[in-house]
């Protein structure tokens, strides 16, 4: 199929963050300027797993009595590899970047959760884990790439390091979660702190459903990551309908600002979620939200990450 989604690049390849830093007067992002080795060795892996996305197809193939033990057995192996939630969706072309003609059917989308509790040591705590993260989406989705291939079925990794898929429609088919108005999918058990690691096939698998757990109905009177967002980039009221889901329009020239041309990390208006906890019930990530929001309070509720909670 031939995408049709256009699909922001990553870096000074992407205009619009081009034409921000020239508004600015920068010539080079503080933010990337101040990764510590550590961090850069970290985005380098998956660049380098980039390499890997793609690969030789088994001329012998498995087959499979029907395709929900085929989604079985890919989610199980999902799981081993150290994802925490796995879903499986028919792709489309909204999903597969502009132009692009994949010949795959199926998107398996796989996330790894954050943990919260970085979120309370400060921005660059929080980057650690937010690119530790990425990195173990790149190392998970091309495993299950080769996996896939070594069973006879094509199958192309997505990640940071390469991705021609525009993961919320997918992670929205694939019954992960809702779009929350911060433009995140929040996951009822992990909220917006998670990241995706995805992967294209033609191996034919069982489909999940959409899910709703009322996610957007919240988000119609919730202004908390609204009302945290230092650069008001977050709408409180303005949405759009897409194939039935409210898309709350984030001005990503004014995130930029805050989340590209500081030296420090902004990750606030995911930590400011109320859904960290609101559908799973879980008592210590109640308590760290409070720890976080009390902290958010006393610095201000528009002021950028710098503090680390008490």
């Amino acid at each position: 199929m031939q995408g049709t989604s256009p699909i922001r690049e990553q870096g000074y390849k992407d205009k619009l963050l081009v034409d921000v830093m020239n508004a600015h007067g920068f010539d080079e992002l503080p933010l990337y300027k101040h990764r510590s080795p550590e961090q850069n060795a970290r985005r380098q892996s998956w660049f380098e797993l980039g390499k890997e996305r793609d690969g030789a197809v088994n001329p012998d193939k498995t087959e499979f009595s029907d395709t929900a033990a085929a989604s079985e057995a890919i989610k199980s192996f999902a799981l081993e590899l150290g994802a925490d939630a796995v879903g499986i969706a028919r792709l489309t072309p909204v999903m597969v970047r502009e132009g692009l003609e994949l010949k795959h059917d199926y998107v398996i989308c796989m996330i790894v959760a954050e943990d919260y509790s970085e979120a309370l040591k400060g921005p660059r705590a929080t980057e650690d884990e937010a690119l530790g993260v990425y990195e173990r989406c790149a190392q998970i989705s091309t495993k299950m790439a080769a996996h896939i291939r070594s069973l006879g079925y094509p199958a192309m990794a997505h990640h940071n390091g390469g991705c021609d898929i525009q993961a919320i429609p997918a992670m929205l088919d694939a019954g992960l979660g809702e779009l929350g108005k911060h433009g995140s999918l929040i996951h009822p058990v992990f909220g917006a702190s998670h990241r995706p690691g995805i992967v294209t096939t033609t191996m034919p698998l069982a489909l999940d459903g959409r899910r709703e757990f009322g996610v957007q109905e919240t988000c119609l009177h919730c202004n908390l990551c609204s009302n945290n967002c230092p650069g008001d980039a977050i709408p409180r009221d303005d949405f759009v309908m897409h194939e039935g889901v409210r898309r709350w329009l984030t001005d990503v020239a004014k995130c930029y600002v805050y989340s590209r041309l500081r030296a420090e990390y902004c990750h606030i208006c995911v930590d400011a979620c109320p859904y960290v906890h609101k559908a799973n019930g879980d008592a210590q990530k109640k308590s760290l939200y409070k720890l976080y929001m009390s902290a958010r309070k006393k610095a201000g509720y528009k002021t950028p990450t710098r503090f680390a909670a008490e």
